[in-house]
Protein backbone atom coordinates (compact mmCIF):
# COMPACT_ATOMS: atom_id res chain seq x y z
CA UNK A 1 0.00 0.00 0.00
CA UNK A 2 1.33 3.47 -0.85
CA UNK A 3 1.52 5.21 2.52
CA UNK A 4 1.48 8.71 1.00
CA UNK A 5 -1.72 7.96 -0.94
CA UNK A 6 -3.38 6.42 2.11
CA UNK A 7 -2.38 9.38 4.28
CA UNK A 8 -4.06 11.75 1.83
CA UNK A 9 -7.23 9.62 1.83
CA UNK A 10 -7.34 9.43 5.64
CA UNK A 11 -6.80 13.18 5.89
CA UNK A 12 -9.68 13.87 3.53
CA UNK A 13 -11.97 11.51 5.43
CA UNK A 14 -11.06 13.05 8.76
CA UNK A 15 -12.13 16.43 7.43
CA UNK A 16 -15.53 15.11 6.33
CA UNK A 17 -18.28 15.52 8.91
CA UNK A 18 -20.07 12.36 10.00
CA UNK A 19 -23.84 12.52 10.35
CA UNK A 20 -25.12 12.64 13.90
CA UNK A 21 -27.34 9.77 15.07
CA UNK A 22 -30.02 12.21 16.18
CA UNK A 23 -33.06 10.80 14.40
CA UNK A 24 -35.24 13.79 15.23
CA UNK A 25 -33.16 16.14 13.10
CA UNK A 26 -32.82 13.96 9.98
CA UNK A 27 -35.65 14.03 7.45
CA UNK A 28 -37.32 10.62 7.07
CA UNK A 29 -35.08 8.96 9.64
CA UNK A 30 -37.92 7.27 11.55
CA UNK A 31 -39.56 6.12 8.31
CA UNK A 32 -36.29 4.65 7.07
CA UNK A 33 -35.66 2.76 10.31
CA UNK A 34 -39.21 1.38 10.34
CA UNK A 35 -38.87 0.35 6.71
CA UNK A 36 -35.55 -1.45 7.29
CA UNK A 37 -37.09 -3.43 10.14
CA UNK A 38 -39.08 -5.43 7.58
CA UNK A 39 -37.17 -4.94 4.29
CA UNK A 40 -33.79 -6.59 3.82
CA UNK A 41 -33.09 -5.45 0.25
CA UNK A 42 -34.73 -2.12 -0.62
CA UNK A 43 -34.73 -0.37 -3.98
CA UNK A 44 -33.56 3.17 -4.67
CA UNK A 45 -37.12 4.27 -5.49
CA UNK A 46 -38.42 2.89 -2.20
CA UNK A 47 -35.72 4.69 -0.23
CA UNK A 48 -36.27 8.01 -1.99
CA UNK A 49 -39.98 7.78 -1.25
CA UNK A 50 -39.18 7.87 2.47
CA UNK A 51 -37.58 11.32 2.57
CA UNK A 52 -35.75 14.07 0.69
CA UNK A 53 -32.27 12.79 1.53
CA UNK A 54 -32.53 9.06 2.35
CA UNK A 55 -28.75 8.71 2.45
CA UNK A 56 -28.63 11.05 5.46
CA UNK A 57 -31.30 8.99 7.20
CA UNK A 58 -29.46 5.76 6.43
CA UNK A 59 -26.21 7.12 7.82
CA UNK A 60 -28.00 8.33 10.94
CA UNK A 61 -29.50 4.88 11.50
CA UNK A 62 -26.15 3.19 10.85
CA UNK A 63 -24.40 5.24 13.55
CA UNK A 64 -27.15 5.01 16.14
CA UNK A 65 -26.01 2.46 18.72
CA UNK A 66 -29.54 2.45 20.17
CA UNK A 67 -30.87 0.86 16.97
CA UNK A 68 -30.91 -2.89 16.41
CA UNK A 69 -27.66 -4.18 14.91
CA UNK A 70 -29.33 -5.90 11.96
CA UNK A 71 -31.19 -2.71 11.02
CA UNK A 72 -27.96 -0.71 11.23
CA UNK A 73 -26.27 -3.26 8.97
CA UNK A 74 -29.14 -3.05 6.48
CA UNK A 75 -28.81 0.73 6.47
CA UNK A 76 -25.13 0.47 5.55
CA UNK A 77 -25.87 -2.06 2.80
CA UNK A 78 -28.62 0.19 1.36
CA UNK A 79 -26.13 3.05 0.92
CA UNK A 80 -24.83 1.32 -2.21
CA UNK A 81 -28.00 2.54 -3.93
CA UNK A 82 -27.29 6.20 -3.13
CA UNK A 83 -23.73 7.01 -4.23
CA UNK A 84 -22.36 10.41 -3.28
CA UNK A 85 -19.13 11.91 -1.91
CA UNK A 86 -20.67 12.07 1.57
CA UNK A 87 -21.61 8.38 1.48
CA UNK A 88 -18.14 7.43 0.26
CA UNK A 89 -16.52 9.48 3.05
CA UNK A 90 -18.89 8.03 5.65
CA UNK A 91 -18.04 4.46 4.72
CA UNK A 92 -14.34 5.22 4.69
CA UNK A 93 -14.46 6.78 8.14
CA UNK A 94 -16.43 3.82 9.47
CA UNK A 95 -13.89 1.33 8.12
CA UNK A 96 -11.00 3.39 9.42
CA UNK A 97 -12.52 3.65 12.92
CA UNK A 98 -13.66 0.02 13.20
CA UNK A 99 -11.00 -1.84 11.21
CA UNK A 100 -9.82 -3.92 14.19
CA UNK A 101 -13.12 -4.16 16.09
CA UNK A 102 -13.90 -7.29 18.07
CA UNK A 103 -17.55 -6.40 18.75
CA UNK A 104 -19.91 -8.81 16.90
CA UNK A 105 -22.39 -6.08 15.91
CA UNK A 106 -19.67 -3.77 14.71
CA UNK A 107 -18.17 -6.60 12.71
CA UNK A 108 -21.49 -7.27 10.97
CA UNK A 109 -21.86 -3.58 10.11
CA UNK A 110 -18.24 -3.43 9.00
CA UNK A 111 -18.76 -6.35 6.62
CA UNK A 112 -21.67 -4.53 4.99
CA UNK A 113 -19.56 -1.37 4.77
CA UNK A 114 -16.76 -3.29 3.06
CA UNK A 115 -18.95 -4.65 0.27
CA UNK A 116 -20.84 -1.35 -0.09
CA UNK A 117 -17.65 0.69 -0.42
CA UNK A 118 -16.27 -1.85 -2.87
CA UNK A 119 -19.43 -1.59 -4.96
CA UNK A 120 -19.26 2.22 -4.98
CA UNK A 121 -15.49 2.11 -5.64
CA UNK A 122 -13.91 5.56 -6.09
CA UNK A 123 -10.57 7.08 -5.13
CA UNK A 124 -8.86 5.42 -2.17
CA UNK A 125 -11.53 2.71 -1.74
CA UNK A 126 -9.13 -0.18 -2.35
CA UNK A 127 -6.54 1.12 0.10
CA UNK A 128 -9.20 1.74 2.73
CA UNK A 129 -10.59 -1.78 2.35
CA UNK A 130 -7.12 -3.26 2.80
CA UNK A 131 -7.19 -1.92 6.38
CA UNK A 132 -9.73 -4.64 7.18
CA UNK A 133 -7.14 -7.35 6.66
CA UNK A 134 -5.96 -6.45 10.16
CA UNK A 135 -9.23 -7.73 11.66
CA UNK A 136 -9.08 -11.12 13.39
CA UNK A 137 -12.50 -12.15 12.08
CA UNK A 138 -12.45 -14.34 8.97
CA UNK A 139 -15.82 -13.04 7.74
CA UNK A 140 -14.62 -9.43 7.89
CA UNK A 141 -11.52 -10.28 5.88
CA UNK A 142 -13.62 -12.29 3.44
CA UNK A 143 -15.91 -9.35 2.75
CA UNK A 144 -12.91 -7.05 2.47
CA UNK A 145 -11.62 -9.30 -0.31
CA UNK A 146 -14.99 -9.20 -2.07
CA UNK A 147 -15.07 -5.42 -1.70
CA UNK A 148 -11.59 -5.10 -3.16
CA UNK A 149 -12.61 -7.18 -6.15
CA UNK A 150 -15.67 -5.03 -6.70
CA UNK A 151 -13.62 -1.82 -6.82
CA UNK A 152 -11.94 -2.90 -10.08
CA UNK A 153 -9.12 -0.62 -8.90
CA UNK A 154 -5.69 -0.90 -10.52
CA UNK A 155 -4.16 -1.24 -7.04
CA UNK A 156 -6.50 -4.07 -5.97
CA UNK A 157 -4.49 -7.01 -7.37
CA UNK A 158 -1.33 -5.98 -5.52
CA UNK A 159 -3.23 -5.48 -2.26
CA UNK A 160 -4.86 -8.89 -2.64
CA UNK A 161 -1.57 -10.62 -3.44
CA UNK A 162 0.04 -9.03 -0.40
CA UNK A 163 -2.75 -10.45 1.76
CA UNK A 164 -2.57 -13.84 0.06
CA UNK A 165 1.04 -14.10 1.20
CA UNK A 166 0.01 -13.49 4.81
CA UNK A 167 -3.47 -15.07 4.97
CA UNK A 168 -3.88 -18.40 6.77
CA UNK A 169 -7.66 -18.98 6.48
CA UNK A 170 -8.47 -21.30 3.53
CA UNK A 171 -11.82 -19.60 2.78
CA UNK A 172 -10.21 -16.19 2.59
CA UNK A 173 -7.33 -17.48 0.47
CA UNK A 174 -9.81 -19.12 -1.94
CA UNK A 175 -11.76 -15.88 -2.27
CA UNK A 176 -8.57 -13.88 -2.87
CA UNK A 177 -7.58 -16.24 -5.68
CA UNK A 178 -11.07 -15.98 -7.16
CA UNK A 179 -11.04 -12.19 -7.10
CA UNK A 180 -7.53 -12.11 -8.57
CA UNK A 181 -8.69 -14.21 -11.52
CA UNK A 182 -11.56 -11.80 -12.15
CA UNK A 183 -9.37 -8.70 -11.78
CA UNK A 184 -6.62 -10.12 -14.00
CA UNK A 185 -9.23 -10.71 -16.69
CA UNK A 186 -10.91 -7.31 -16.31
CA UNK A 187 -7.84 -5.14 -15.83
CA UNK A 188 -5.90 -7.00 -18.50
CA UNK A 189 -8.38 -6.10 -21.25
CA UNK A 190 -7.36 -3.79 -24.13
CA UNK A 191 -7.83 -0.12 -23.29
CA UNK A 192 -10.92 0.40 -25.48
CA UNK A 193 -12.72 -2.75 -24.33
CA UNK A 194 -15.52 -1.97 -21.84
CA UNK A 195 -15.21 -3.77 -18.51
CA UNK A 196 -17.95 -6.27 -17.61
CA UNK A 197 -20.69 -4.77 -15.46
CA UNK A 198 -20.38 -5.63 -11.79
CA UNK A 199 -23.12 -7.91 -10.51
CA UNK A 200 -25.04 -6.98 -7.39
CA UNK A 201 -23.43 -8.50 -4.28
CA UNK A 202 -25.26 -11.66 -3.24
CA UNK A 203 -23.96 -12.34 0.29
CA UNK A 204 -26.41 -12.45 3.19
CA UNK A 205 -28.05 -9.20 4.20
CA UNK A 206 -28.27 -7.81 0.68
Amino acid sequence: MHLTCLAIVLSALAASPAPAPDGGKVDGRSSVQTYLATHDVPTEAELRALGKAPEDALMAVATDTRAEGLIRARAVAALRLLPSPSVHAFLGKMIQAKAKTTDPTDRLILRRAAVTLGWLAGAGAAEMLALLFENDDIEVRLDAVIGLGLTRAASAPKLLRNQLAAESAPRVRDQIERQLRVLDQVLGQPENTPSPKKEQPMRGGW
